[in-house]
């Protein structure tokens, strides 16, 4: 029976008695070819215990032939590794087949690498297994590259699966999708962008699309998107944009930059059709234009209504002003001017015309057209102003005015014309509805604030009351109960609160009359004593 190769020299020095035709001659030289070889080969008894490893494995294990002989060598392998590889280790002793596996090996210096394990078996004339030889090959590199390799193809397969994801995205997304490349130019357009131009990818990529814009839009697109690009900042333009049908459509377009893996890639945009947006946009202004003119009408019409009431207003003060300017007359022209008189007679002849001109003045503004201007109001002051101009009204009708206002109420962000306004409708409303009843009353101005922290206006009137039925009736426009009404004046008011934020409505009272109310917000306001 053969011996064992051994990983041991010849000692030096010592006369070798070998011929070379002697097998153990051939068996050293064998064991020095061993482990000449490039690479790590052994060998193993039938049982599967390792007898030998060329010097080269021992090299890399650190391990000495005692060591693998005596099953150290098991530890050497991972453990991750080892309870399978042990498995099929033992399942190839007992078939007595061809070994293959891989595994992960650790080295001397405590690191691993994966090896290519093989073995076959060296059968006697019987068939009977004498030795195992086998070999063991480092793939460490190649498992690597076959790694990066896998994550690539990974990789390639997520950006696919993305690719695949974002295109059925885009194609089903609600609005026109584009991208562009480095070079700015568009390189992608999903189906909404294709569908709403009619036109095909390849007619759109690169400067195609432009064809598709408005003429006169052409160098407002370039003016927005470049001097963007070239910042690496986003965007935002309008212009049009031919539809399939010749129609030229208004869009809005946004875009974005875009990177891949910090590098930048270009841009991602979105358009949106608002044709039908700025159409609306535009009927709302031209319906606000009318409900400004109306509104005019409505002060014009009222202030007609109340001309004799006014006409009495300002003739008060310019009364007062000529007899108070007769006495003064009297008082220089004794033989001795009474000065001081005279002096107390001018005063008052200062405060009638400065009453006079505020009345004028609140008409004027009350006549004056043009556009909403806001500005910090307090409507406490706003009430009493409407009652002056509206206080000959009320008594000469036999109607008593009161008011409960809320000394310290908050300023509201307002158009105080538009209020005035408001005011005159409700109390010109409460005085008709009093004055048809034949009989004297009262009309009640209450200001406060309400639980939740609004401004709240109420006038309450003893008139004929308001049947359940007509309380949201009397906000429609051209309704009214007057023989002589437009129907506008409570419309408007409700329009002109609603645009300011707040709520107008109006409820019958449990005894007599009605009451209007409506809330104002105070959001960022000052207090009428700031």
């Amino acid at each position: 029976m053969r011996q064992p190769l051994s990983n041991e020299p010849l000692k030096r020095g010592a006369a070798s008695t070998q011929t070379p035709g002697d097998p153990q001659t051939s068996e050293f030289h064998l064991a020095k070819i061993i482990d000449a070889i490039p690479g790590f080969a052994w060998t193993a008894l039938p049982d599967g215990n390792v007898e030998f490893c060329n010097q080269r494995w021992l090299d890399y294990t650190g391990m000495s032939s005692n060591q693998v002989r005596g099953g150290e060598l098991a530890a050497a392998i991972h453990p991750q590794n080892k309870s399978d590889f042990i498995e099929r280790w033992r399942a190839t002793l007992t078939q007595g087949e061809s070994f293959e596996a891989e595994a992960r090996l650790r080295g001397a210096d405590g690191g691993y690498r994966w090896f290519l394990i093989r073995a076959e078996p060296l059968r006697e004339p019987e068939g009977r297994i004498s030795r195992w030889y086998g070999t063991n090959v480092d793939i460490e590199d190649l498992k690597r590259a076959q790694e990066e390799i896998t994550e690539l193809k990974r990789a390639e397969e997520r950006l696919r699966e993305s690719e695949a994801r974002f295109q059925a995205m885009a194609d089903t997304a609600p609005v026109m999708i584009w991208l562009t490349g480095t070079d700015a130019l568009c390189n992608y357009f999903n189906k909404p962008w294709l569908d709403f131009t009619g036109r095909s990818m390849d007619q759109e990529v690169g400067m195609g699309w432009i064809e598709g814009v408005h003429p006169d839009d052409v160098q407002g697109c370039f003016d927005g998107f470049l001097p963007a690009f070239h910042a690496r900042k986003s965007f935002r333009m309008q212009y049009r944009l031919r539809r399939a049908d010749g129609e030229y459509r208004w869009v809005i377009e946004s875009g974005i930059p875009r990177y891949a893996g910090g590098e930048f890639a270009g841009y991602i945009g979105s358009n949106i059709d608002i044709t039908d947006l700025r159409r609306a946009e535009e009927e709302r202004e031209r319906l606000r234009q009318l409900q400004s003119e109306l509104a005019h009408i409505n002060r014009v019409t009222t202030m007609g209504e109340l001309a004799g009431s006014i006409a009495h207003e300002i003739k008060q003060p310019i009364s007062a002003a000529q007899t108070n300017a007769k006495t003064c007359l009297l008082w220089l022209g004794r033989d001795q001017p009474d000065i001081g008189e005279a002096r107390e007679a001018v005063s008052r002849i200062i405060q009638d015309v400065t009453r006079a001109s505020e009345i004028i003045s609140r008409i004027r503004v009350l006549f004056k057209k043009g556009e909403p201007e806001r500005e910090w109001v307090d409507l406490n002051d706003v009430i009493r102003e409407m009652i002056s101009l509206m206080g000959n009204e009320a008594r000469r009708r036999a109607i008593t005015i009161h008011t409960e206002l809320a000394p310290e109420l908050p300023k509201v962000r307002a158009d105080r014309v538009q209020l005035q306004q408001v005011f005159m409708n409700l109390m010109l409303n409460g005085i008709d509805a009093i004055n048809e009843g034949n009989v004297a009353g009262d009309l009640t101005i209450k200001s406060q604030r309400n639980a939740d922290g609004q401004v709240l206006i109420s006038v309450s009137d003893t008139g004929i009351g308001l049947p359940p039925e007509r309380a949201n009736r009397v906000f429609e426009a051209f309704f009214t109960t007057k023989p002589q009404g437009t129907g506008m004046g409570l419309s408007i008011s409700r329009s002109i609160i609603e645009s300011h934020g707040g709520r107008l409505w109006a409820s019958g009272n449990s005894d007599r009359g009605a009451t209007f109310q409506f809330t104002l917000p105070v959001e960022h306001a000052l207090t009428a004593t700031a």
